[in-house]
């Protein structure tokens, strides 16, 4: 069992031994390489391996490696399912499944051409009375295609630490947290801002909260391009670049009619207060 900064290795799994139906085992780099190539048009199943009673003793673990393909029509993946023991009468097990259907990073989908990236099919069995009895690994690709396999490895940690994509600023859990709360505080600003603004009240703090997020806006903007330049996973530019093009248009834009309001609430005011002096 080797240890790593943030996750520890239970299994490896080399192919030079391996009997995958249809599957090629080439050799690059002095490391197996397990071929499979689909040459028709009809999708393709292969069952990569299975793990009988893996030794897994926490709630996260995930089967890593590194792929490449090429020329895959479609979006194919790997998956992974994790089998327990029934816990209802007449039942055999129960089987739930993870998939590479992202649209980037370690969970990111097989299709088109890619040089060699890292996957991962984490899961997390929070609320299982045990570990799985069994998992089994498979590859589905809908179209032709080829796909090259590295050795893979079965390994358990934190749940960041499985989901966080490799080099990323934060993790696709982490980018729900940030996406639920960064929105649910905009769209209570945005809503306070408004009614203050119509009552024509604490004029002074609803412009300086509006010109905060307009440059708010504008920083998210630049950040997410940042990230998207870095090459960073979905899950780090998209709410980036999604807060900062509500923010900035929303903000910015309403900020002069909202002045304007002011201006005009005022100048009623006084024409008001004129008006009862004469």
């Amino acid at each position: 069992m080797a240890t790593t900064t943030a996750q520890t290795q239970l299994l490896g799994f080399d192919w030079k031994n391996s009997t995958v139906p249809g599957g090629t085992v080439i050799t690059q780099g002095g490391a197996s390489v397990l071929k499979i190539e689909n040459t028709g048009n009809a999708p393709l199943a292969v069952r990569l391996m299975t793990i009988s009673n893996p030794p897994v003793t926490v709630h996260f673990y995930a089967l890593t490696g590194e792929v490449t393909y090429e020329n895959v029509q479609g979006d194919g993946y790997f998956e992974m399912w994790n089998c327990f023991p029934a816990t209802k009468p007449f039942l055999l097990e129960e089987k739930y499944f993870s998939r590479t259907l992202g649209d980037s990073g370690e969970a990111g989908k097989i299709s088109g051409t890619s040089d060699w990236r890292k996957f991962s099919l984490p899961f997390n069995r929070t609320g299982s009375s045990g570990p799985p009895t069994r998992l089994e690994v498979n590859l589905v690709l809908p179209g032709s295609g080829t796909v090259y396999l590295r050795p893979v490895s079965l390994s358990e940690a934190s749940a960041d630490s499985l989901l966080k994509p490799s080099g990323g600023w934060w993790s696709e859990r982490q980018a729900g947290w940030i996406g639920g709360i960064g929105g649910s505080v905009i769209g209570c600003f945005g809503a306070l801002l408004g009614t203050l603004a119509s009552l024509g009240k604490a004029r002074q703090f609803v412009l300086t909260m509006m010109k905060i997020f307009s440059a708010l806006g504008v920083f998210l903007v630049l950040a997410g391009i940042v990230a998207f330049v870095q090459k960073q996973p979905y899950a780090v530019y998209y709410p980036l670049l999604l807060g900062g093009f509500i923010c900035a248009p929303v903000f910015g834009v309403n900020l002069r009619t909202i002045k304007k309001r002011y201006e005009d609430l005022e100048v009623r005011r006084m024409a008001s207060i004129d008006a009862m002096r004469g």
